[in-house]
């Protein structure tokens, strides 16, 4: 953990707030805060924040809070490099948040600087961050201060009660008669010895990077190692394997689509692509029917996923498959001028 001096900014803090460092024990109230003005499929759990920093730890991590006059929580801020995937120019992100209680006091104000003045000493061209939509106050204060708009990231939910496959049996058939196969992941691992589940773990990353490298993101992203991808995809323990579908021709893997869990109910696609020699043909739709098929048999609750904007086949195909879409997560970077030398 990067050890922070507080001091100097609980001295420019409000008369009774206090800054110190962030521990472990503050997920639960910050989560709380945060989830009483979310939409119920955009809430967090504070396990599955401890789960995830477990397996995708980030030595670059700096986050404060800041303590009310009785103690209690009053705002948050974080900043890393990022703990799975980077910026290739060394950019750097994070956000600031204060509970409703003790906005427009100026703890934001000097959250950002704190942050900002971080990014700097580590050379950060960039700050990025984002906002909801559904939060024009967040978006404005951010505007005030320096920030962008850059993309938008939609989220959006299937209630798998509600959904039938067979509206799209067609269409699944119709990859299949093509020659392309759809097996889970439990399918395809159940019997391998090591070396077999070790070459199906390659072999899907290499089919990946090709489609990561197509995603529309807002701003450049170096693509993850594959021990990343392997120790958080299949070491985790996160991901639904019964839920997870590859597309093979042949041998060859023509696609694939990832599927995690998410809280106690529900599930969240990681990934879905295609590969580019095979885009066009129905593999996608084919793909997300059955993972969606499966998770509802598996009795889950909502399959969620997000997407940017410009990515408008796969929002299309979403919307197609009775996808209900969340207030966009608005993109914002700030550029960072370099003190003096």
């Amino acid at each position: 953990m990067i050890t922070i001096d507080t001091d100097p900014i609980t001295a420019r803090l409000p008369s009774g707030y206090r800054a110190r460092q962030f521990r472990d024990s503050d997920r639960e109230p910050l989560v709380e805060e945060r989830n009483s003005w979310l939409h119920p499929m955009e809430r967090q759990d504070a396990g599955e924040w401890r789960t995830w920093e477990r397996f995708a730890p980030d030595e670059t991590l700096y986050r404060i809070v800041v303590e009310d006059p009785s103690g209690g929580i009053a705002a948050y801020a974080n900043l890393s490099a990022g703990g799975v995937i980077r910026h290739a120019d060394g950019a750097q992100g994070g956000g600031v948040s204060v509970a409703r209680a003790h906005r427009r006091r100026g703890i934001g104000s000097v959250l950002l600087e704190t942050i900002e003045t971080e990014a700097r000493r580590r050379s950060a061209p960039r700050l990025l961050s984002d906002a909801s939509e559904a939060h024009p106050f967040a978006l404005e204060w951010a505007t005030k201060r320096g920030f962008r708009e850059i993309g938008r990231r939609i989220e959006s939910y299937v209630e798998l009660a509600g959904f039938d496959r067979t509206r799209f049996a067609d269409r699944v058939s119709a990859v299949a008669e093509s020659g392309i196969r759809l097996r889970t992941f439990a399918e395809v691992l159940d019997g391998l010895d090591d070396a077999g589940r070790e070459a199906f773990y390659r072999s899907l990353y290499e089919a990946q990077t090709p489609i990561f490298e197509d995603v529309p993101f807002a701003t450049p992203l170096v693509n993850w190692s594959y021990e990343r991808f392997r120790n958080i995809s299949f070491d985790s323990g996160r991901m639904f394997y019964d839920c997870s579908i590859v597309a093979f021709e042949g041998e060859r893997i023509v696609g694939f689509t990832t599927t995690g869990k998410r809280q106690q109910q529900d599930g969240l696609t990681w990934i879905t692509g295609t590969a580019r020699s095979h885009r066009g043909r129905g593999v996608a739709t084919a793909l997300k029917v059955e993972a969606l098929s499966r998770a509802k048999t598996k009795g889950l609750r909502a399959l969620s996923t997000v997407n940017d904007e410009p990515n408008k086949a796969m929002r299309g195909i979403n919307a197609k498959l009775g996808y209900q879409t969340l207030p966009p997560r608005v993109q914002l970077e700030k550029t960072l001028s370099q003190p003096a030398r």
